[in-house]
């Protein structure tokens, strides 16, 4: 398995887009039923979503 990117270096941009991005992938793996594929997505988002939280887009931080 490939090691995943952490995005703590990435700037606020690049992470955006980042998930927006894997946002569309989860979607169309969704729709074409490839569970796998959505899954890691999914997993990627979560990472994302951490960071994410850490720099305070959300105002709150993940328990």
């Amino acid at each position: 398995m490939a090691k995943r990117y952490d995005w703590r270096d990435s700037n606020d941009s690049d992470l955006s887009q980042g998930m927006e991005m894997a946002t569309e992938a989860a979607r169309e793996a969704r729709q074409t039923g490839d569970k796998q594929r959505e899954a890691a997505f999914h997993e990627d988002l979560n990472t994302m979503i951490d960071r994410a939280e850490e720099r305070g887009w959300f105002g709150r931080r993940r328990s």
